[in-house]
């Protein structure tokens, strides 16, 4: 898991405010900011603060990302930049609650990285889609990489393989130790709550510089969703991003819906950022679930399916040993569940139904569905079951 414990960041500011991510309208614009090219602007100081400039507003991406995760005195992310590109020095380590890794569906450990990403301050379009590279293909504003949807074989990691296989954060370690998202980042603090009443904030950035939004396009307006008629902002392309008057080229990670973040570049990539894009093809990706290896339901059924904000709420998950495989189902009451964010405060059972409290924040995401992991054990290795699509939060 990450380096703060799983009760600090329940109880720790990180659950209950979005923090030192803060945007200033434009009449704030503070004396010493200065632009460095395209949408990028830097407070200069002892610690640079980098500030995107989005639709009236220089939101602070990075500032709250850069606390010391893991505890080994190098902060999450350092930041500089030169003329033509913002420098993003990664340790790759995500600072938000994880599954125990490595558990039952996955065998593998995070560890932390070191990773140096340049991403073009003026990203510019390109003639022809760059096909995406397996490893990382992007950057969530907290410095953990986004891959493509597809697993080593080629299958969809979202779709093709077992739900517990990523957690309920969307995440998860590969051989290396290098934990990445397959689809939209739901533990990710964003600049501020994309609660579906305006254009989500940006999440992170891909690797030809363009910004990857989150999944709404306005007030209860699903980016994946936009038509190609009417008058309206454009349907979103292959690649999974359009133009509109505000904010120019950009992405939306597109929730139950491949390519999930990204289909291809529609820019330049910076081929520094992996020798996977030194070699990429052109085209965008195609989706592939065949040979699935989903594994049966264990959590047959969660309910209630809604929470509000800012409300204490006891969820039930219901459980089927029939489906469990090679071992029985564990006794006792899981040692912990965590739905998207939020770990539950207390947790107990009885015969097949565990009970759980979950405490929404008030300024939460709202309108995405979550999903729900739980362990069983507190050793190395515990037995993990998932199930996707679980939760949704509404006001």
């Amino acid at each position: 898991m990450s380096g703060y414990s799983r009760r600090e960041f329940l109880t720790g500011s990180l659950v209950a405010v979005w923090g030192g991510a803060r945007f200033v309208q434009a009449a704030e614009q503070p004396a010493n900011l200065r632009q460095i090219g395209g949408a990028w602007h830097v407070s200069e100081g002892p610690q640079p603060i980098y500030c995107f400039h989005d639709d009236g507003r220089y939101v602070d991406l990075f500032s709250y990302h850069q606390k010391d995760s893991n505890g080994d005195g190098i902060p999450n992310l350092r930041m500089r930049h030169d003329e033509r590109f913002l420098i993003v020095r990664s340790q790759g380590y995500p600072n938000h609650p994880t599954a125990v890794f490595p558990n039952s569906g996955n065998p593998n450990t995070i560890r932390v990285q070191d990773f140096e990403f340049r991403f073009p301050l003026v990203p510019q379009r390109a003639a022809e889609i760059t096909r995406l590279p397996m490893g990382p293909i992007g950057m969530a504003i907290n410095g953990v990489v986004f891959f493509n949807p597809f697993e080593q074989g080629g299958m969809n990691a979202v779709e093709g393989y077992s739900e517990v296989w990523l957690d309920s954060c969307c995440g998860h370690p590969e051989q290396r130790g290098v934990y990445h998202y397959h689809k939209y980042p739901s533990c990710v603090k964003s600049p501020f709550p994309d609660d579906g009443e305006q254009h989500s904030p940006v999440l992170g950035l891909a690797f030809d510089g363009f910004p990857i939004y989150g999944p709404y396009e306005g007030r209860e307006q699903l980016a994946r969703d936009l038509s190609t008629t009417g008058d309206g902002p454009p349907a979103l392309d292959v690649c999974n991003g359009h133009e509109d008057r505000v904010r120019g080229y950009h992405y939306h990670v597109t929730p139950g819906r491949f390519p999930y973040i990204l289909g291809g570049y529609a820019g330049v990539p910076e081929p520094s950022n992996g020798r996977g894009l030194r070699r990429a093809g052109t085209g965008a990706i195609k989706n592939n679930a065949e040979g699935q290896t989903r594994l049966p339901a264990v959590i047959a059924r969660v309910t209630p399916g809604t929470a509000r904000r800012g409300a204490k709420h006891t969820v039930v998950l219901e459980l089927d040993p029939s489906q469990v495989r090679r071992r029985p189902l564990p006794e006792g009451a899981p040692s912990w569940v965590q739905m998207g964010p939020w770990e539950a405060t207390s947790i107990t059972r009885e015969g097949n139904r565990v009970s759980c409290q979950i405490e929404i924040p008030a300024d939460a995401s709202r309108g995405q569905l979550l999903d729900c992991h739980i362990e069983f054990g507190t050793g190395a290795n515990p037995t993990a079951f998932k199930k996707n699509d679980v939760l949704r939060v509404i006001d």
